[in-house]
């Protein structure tokens, strides 16, 4: 059955960027030992794994759910995965905000389209712009850099509680 209260979802998220947090300290760890293979590609595709999981997965109801739940996990890291590659290799370059905008104004679009085809959820007119709207504010957040936060865990916060706060209130009013 799909979580339907926010604070539920919120808590969700929360968790997502606890586990974000958690993994990119693995990760580092990992990476420090000699030898060790690079954790960059496993790393984002765990992380839109796990956020598939938490975030986008509520939004499943019990028909068919295992299928739909993998199917949102695999969207969710492939989304995450697109967001990085478009920061790091995209024409916009790497020291720019509008980079960062972009990238995630169209990953929070790609995890609305993907909950509304995957969850399956009646498509709603205020998914998109709520969804590039909280996504280019979480987005811009990536771009002011923390001294304390060298995993960008704010920033990881930010875009992940301002998406789930568009997907709740894109559905909410929605016919399932």
């Amino acid at each position: 059955m799909p979580i339907r209260t926010l604070p539920a979802k919120l808590i969700l998220a929360v968790v997502s960027v606890i586990c974000y947090g958690l993994i990119s300290l693995l990760a580092e760890t990992l990476d420090s030992y000699p030898g060790s293979p690079d954790s960059g590609l496993w790393i984002h595709h765990l992380i839109g794994i796990v956020f598939g999981a938490l975030v986008m997965s509520s939004y499943v109801g019990s028909q068919q759910r295992i299928w739909r739940v993998i199917a949102m996990c695999i969207a969710s890291a492939a989304i995450y995965y697109l967001a990085i590659h478009f920061v790091t290799d995209g024409p916009l370059g790497y020291d720019t905000i509008l980079t960062f905008v972009a990238s995630g104004s169209g990953a929070a679009l790609l995890v609305g389209l993907a909950v509304s085809a995957l969850a399956p959820r009646t498509f709603s007119r205020k998914l998109i712009p709520l969804t590039l709207v909280a996504g280019a504010a979480g987005g811009a957040m990536f771009e002011f850099k923390l001294a304390l936060d060298e995993i960008m865990l704010v920033a990881h916060a930010a875009w992940q509680l301002l998406v789930c706060l568009a997907l709740h209130f894109s559905f909410r009013n929605a016919e399932t």
